[in-house]
């Protein structure tokens, strides 16, 4: 039996990063609903804590969110906020995948966060909205 090499491994994990779902023992996904989610959710799944980025990395997930909308602001060492967006997932219909680019600027190798979250539109009232946040190694 040929065991796959290192790299045909990390292609096959990135592949599935980039499609926005994480599997999950069973074959599940975190998108697929199966699991019975009604509410709001925000599932930050690529790139995974602890990765080295460089400016231009891809970010992916799933999320249900009110109008769709799903925010990522990504924050150096200092709290100061390198890069911030927006981009669409599910809804009302249901969950769905997102994805965007990430571009940067630093000048040395530090730690920084992302943090991809919904807007609380209700202003505190029932729910905390949905946020995933991911501590990043950032390269310059």
């Amino acid at each position: 039996m040929k065991l796959p090499t290192l790299s045909s491994l990390c292609l096959a994990v990135a592949a599935v990063a980039m499609a926005g779902c994480e599997m999950r023992p069973g074959g599940a996904d975190v998108c697929s609903n199966a699991n019975g989610i009604e509410g709001s959710f925000v599932f930050a799944t690529a790139p995974r804590a602890g990765e080295r980025v460089q400016t231009g990395f891809a970010v992916a997930g799933c999320s249900r969110t009110f109008e769709s909308q799903v925010n990522w602001t990504l924050k150096g060492r200092d709290g100061a906020v390198l890069a911030s967006g927006h981009t669409t997932g599910g809804g009302v219909d249901g969950p769905a995948n997102f994805s965007f680019v990430v571009s940067f600027n630093v000048s040395q190798r530090e730690v920084g966060h992302l943090e991809v979250y919904e807007e609380d539109a209700s202003d505190g009232e029932g729910f905390p909205p949905g946020r995933t946040v991911v501590p990043l190694v950032l390269e310059p």
